[in-house]
């Protein structure tokens, strides 16, 4: 999947019990040491991991993928967890030079230092519940209440925009990236246009319309309205001439501007102007 990371999915059968599965992974997992002798790779067994990933039905302990935290249950809360860890020192930090510098300085501070811990997996905490999100959340409000400046002047006057705002114009910025084409390929099979899955549009939305596997959710609904696939149907009703954007930046400066023009007419929740969770 990256570099020498070796990952193998199975699907399995709900029917089928946990020690039904791993007796089938490992069997699998020695198939694959005995591949890597003849072709001599050594796999390390501190790195190797057996899991059932279900939100009811999970087994195995969290394991590291792309350097973030995943629990079987995918729940995200050892995530969410370590990145909170690491930021709250480096706000306290911050916060303590607040005699020293000016609030756009201390902001500048928080957006080079703090911003880029908070949001590097946003990616794979985003279908967490609203509940475990809002710690982050809560973490740079309560930043900007310690400044004595309110979430709606941080983002009108230094464009310190809330982070359920910023993760939610990150995923669609990714889902403009696939329409473009310049994802990386699997994206291009994860998340097909709606015209090449039914043959069709449909009506009142743009032409660049995703599918976003609605029709394969049976059980879990919940689960799957948190979710990336969500966002492509806040994605599917933007306006035409946002989606012909051919630069992703520039695509995502015009969402920001249309959460500022709602945030400076005093839109309840302009915070969640894109968020699937509140459509």
């Amino acid at each position: 999947m990256f570099a020498d990371d070796l990952n193998v999915f199975q699907e399995f059968d709900l029917t089928q019990t946990n020690e039904e599965m791993t007796r089938t992974m490992q069997s699998c997992r020695a198939e694959v040491h005995k591949w890597g002798r003849k072709n001599r790779v050594i796999f390390d067994a501190a790195k190797e991991h057996l899991v059932i990933i279900h939100p009811i039905l999970a087994h195995g302990d969290p394991f590291k993928l792309l350097g973030c935290l995943v629990d079987c249950k995918l729940q995200m809360h050892q995530a969410i967890d370590a990145i909170l860890a690491q930021i709250r020192p480096k706000m306290k930090a911050i916060l303590r030079t607040r005699g020293h510098y000016a609030v756009s300085d201390l902001i500048n501070q928080f957006k080079t230092h703090i911003w880029g811990i908070m949001e590097i997996h946003n990616g794979a905490i985003f279908h967490a519940a609203s509940s475990a999100l809002d710690r982050i959340d809560h973490l740079q409000k309560h930043f900007l209440d310690e400044l004595g400046i309110t979430e709606m002047d941080a983002f009108l006057r230094y464009n310190f925009a809330p982070p359920v705002l910023r993760r939610n114009i990150g995923i669609l910025g990714l889902l403009h990236k696939r329409v473009l084409g310049k994802a990386h390929p699997i994206f291009q099979r994860l998340l097909p246009f709606h015209r090449d899955v039914f043959g069709s549009l449909r009506p009142a939305e743009h032409d660049r319309q995703l599918y976003g596997h609605i029709l394969e959710v049976h059980r879990q609904y919940s689960l799957h309205d948190r979710s990336i696939f969500s966002m492509v149907y806040v994605y599917n009703r933007l306006p035409q001439e946002v989606v012909y954007e051919d630069s992703v930046a520039v695509f995502q400066s015009r969402l920001t501007a249309h959460a500022r023009d709602r945030c400076q007419n005093g839109v309840d929740k302009w915070h969640f102007t894109f968020d699937p969770r509140t459509r």
